[in-house]
């Protein structure tokens, strides 16, 4: 088989984290087929997260605007343009991460040899489309893993998982910029904080008055705090921003992933950005709620997860907490 693939097809619409999740397997790919060419199909929106995947080839836009407007006759005609540039690009592997229907349907339509798809669950109809499925009901096993796993089920050696998100050189250059421009040293530990996460679901989000009473504490310290955030959270971090520099607004998300390399250690909720970070090797708080954190939280760190001593419930996570994980961590680095 690994002789005759040339080029490969990834599949995974969003969002942000669920990309991230995926790293591993992108480098799987490229271990087991290392003169191949790999295309990763994405929702416009989350294009850019994919310019941490080093050396990928090609990235193929499906329009989230499209999708969203529910328009038959409009998505209908960008599934046509998809369906011909799928069959333009001569894929013979296609692994698709999400396991939709369409996808399947479309992946067989393209008539791609080998289609690989991770379900959420069993479904006869759709599984039939594939070639090869796995079922993503594991649920103390991470999605990583989860993932990989469809992979070594389809015949790949099982190399040395790497998760290892890169920052491109222009976006740390401009983290490094953003740092002057804060007034804030390379050389004295910074602790940057990501309050808001991308969904913007209430259940994953630690409320921000708690999150400035720890930034309080850790600048009395004498530590330096960076604030993140998208640049629709800008208007919710304006108080913040009178006593700390904050990114959202100034940094795109790249750079901002730039920014958290350049700090000690990263706080914050289940979010995009937080799985990013730890890919580029940085040490995580990450504050979880009713969220699964064996499944979706720190990958290969469980123990990094602040988790409510009673209850599920993110806001009763108290601030002693998150000082104590945030000692931790900074001992640790």
């Amino acid at each position: 088989m690994k002789d005759s693939i040339e080029n490969i097809l990834m599949i995974r619409r969003g969002a942000i984290g669920d990309i991230i999740f995926t790293l591993p397997a992108y480098y799987m790919l490229k271990a087991n087929f290392p003169n191949s060419k790999i295309s990763f199909l994405v929702k416009d929106r989350y294009s850019h997260v994919l310019g941490g995947f080093p050396d990928l080839d090609k990235v193929l836009v499906i329009s989230n605007k499209v999708l969203s407007s529910k328009n038959i006759l409009e998505i209908g005609k960008m599934s046509t343009e998809l369906f011909h540039t799928i069959r333009d690009n001569n894929y013979q592997l296609a692994v698709d991460f999400v396991g939709h229907g369409e996808h399947a349907f479309l992946l067989w339509l393209s008539r791609i040899k080998h289609r690989w798809g991770s379900i959420k669950s069993r479904k006869p109809v759709r599984q039939w489309f594939y070639t090869n499925t796995f079922i993503r009901r594991l649920p103390d096993v991470h999605l990583i893993d989860q993932h990989l796993k469809l992979l070594e089920q389809g015949g790949l050696t099982p190399f040395p998982v790497k998760n290892q998100y890169i920052v491109p050189k222009d976006n740390l250059e401009k983290a490094k910029t953003l740092f002057n421009q804060w007034g804030l040293s390379l050389q004295k530990p910074t602790i940057f904080m990501q309050p808001f996460t991308g969904d913007g679901v209430n259940g994953k989000i630690w409320p921000i008055e708690r999150y400035v009473i720890l930034a309080e504490y850790w600048k009395s310290q004498g530590l330096q705090i960076v604030f993140g955030g998208g640049p629709a959270e800008r208007e919710k971090l304006n108080d913040v921003a009178t006593q700390f520099p904050v990114a959202a607004g100034q940094s795109d998300f790249l750079t901002s992933v730039g920014l958290t390399t350049l700090s000690s250690i990263v706080v914050g909720g289940d979010t995009g950005l937080m799985h990013a970070a730890l890919a580029a090797g940085k040490r995580t708080v990450m504050l979880v709620g009713p969220t699964n954190y064996l499944r979706i939280g720190p990958y290969r760190h469980p123990e990094w997860a602040v988790r409510p001593q009673k209850g599920n419930l993110i806001e009763d996570i108290s601030v002693e907490q998150v000082v104590e994980a945030t000692k931790i961590a900074i001992s640790e680095t």
